[in-house]
């Protein structure tokens, strides 16, 4: 690095929390070794492999924690257990850093399914933190090599983006969103011949988001992301409608400090929803 950075433990914590390197689509197109995408992030965070690689597993062990918990509900476990999901399986998510969290709930499912101790199938997390809808199609050929049987979507609250002090202008408009989305959903169902779960962007907090991001140039209004799930259930209307489940004022826990990501007890929710939404497909 060209110089040290006043990073805390908490601050390493959190980025590597929400960072894969093994995602980012240049190391997919060029894969490099398990070691190179340590020092990678040690690099990153002025840090040494082992710190990185000792925080990677406190996360994963907080995982599977958490997994256990989820476990110990009886609803939950029988949700589980009526997964659509055969051995032989390849599930795929897709999304940005909701997904990409080394605590959220693709990769709580992903423990949840290993601790329930069924045969399942194979989890892949292709969350990268910041995506877009035409960020995702743009990579759509790492998800075309994962060969997926079924893809979870849950795309939009970057779309809702917006950058500049005073101008604000969004990743992407309401039209291109949506333009983006049916294209995702065609070429996966289509081109790929996968089954697709679509989600809506989970609901965000404007008062956390104004104090939080007070000094930022980047910044989210809860009416953007509002219209994005708009979006996703005109595209999809089975879609997992997360924005209508989160808003409810007593859900405030589900929110980070920053109100646009899940916090641990959000994760949990949302993988609840998820997996009630499947199995209740398999039952129909």
């Amino acid at each position: 690095m060209t110089g040290a950075q006043d990073f805390t433990d908490d601050d390493r914590r959190h980025f590597v929390r929400y960072t894969r390197t093994r995602s980012w689509p240049l190391l997919q197109r060029f894969p490099v070794s398990d070691e190179l995408h340590t020092e990678l992030l040690a690099q990153m965070l002025d840090s040494s492999p082992a710190t990185i690689s000792s925080l990677e597993l406190s996360l994963a062990e907080e995982s599977r924690s958490a997994a256990a918990r989820l476990l110990a509900d009886e609803p939950f476990r029988l949700a589980l257990s009526q997964l659509p999901f055969r051995p032989d399986d390849v599930i795929v998510a897709v999304g940005d850093s909701i997904t990409a969290d080394r605590l959220g709930w693709f990769d709580l499912l992903d423990q949840s399914l290993a601790l329930a101790g069924a045969p399942a199938a194979t989890l892949v997390n292709l969350g990268v933190s910041g995506n877009t809808t035409a960020d995702v199609l743009e990579r759509f050929d790492l998800l075309a090599a994962a060969q997926p049987t079924h893809v979870l979507l849950m795309l939009g609250t970057n779309d809702a983006r917006a950058h500049g002090r005073d101008s604000g202008y969004r990743m992407s408009t309401v039209d291109e969103t949506e333009r983006n989305l049916r294209a995702l959903i065609d070429l996966v169902t289509r081109e790929l011949g996968a089954a697709v779960t679509v989600m809506t962007p989970p609901a965000v907090d404007q008062r956390r988001i104004d104090e939080f991001f007070r000094d930022s140039p980047v910044r989210w209004q809860a009416a953007a992301v509002a219209e994005v799930a708009d979006v996703v259930r005109k595209v999809d209307p089975r879609a997992v409608d997360l924005h209508a489940a989160i808003i409810d004022p007593g859900h405030s826990d589900l929110l980070e400090s920053d109100g646009v990501h899940l916090s641990r007890a959000g994760q949990r929710f949302v993988l609840a929803r998820i997996v009630e939404h499947l199995g209740d497909g398999r039952r129909a």
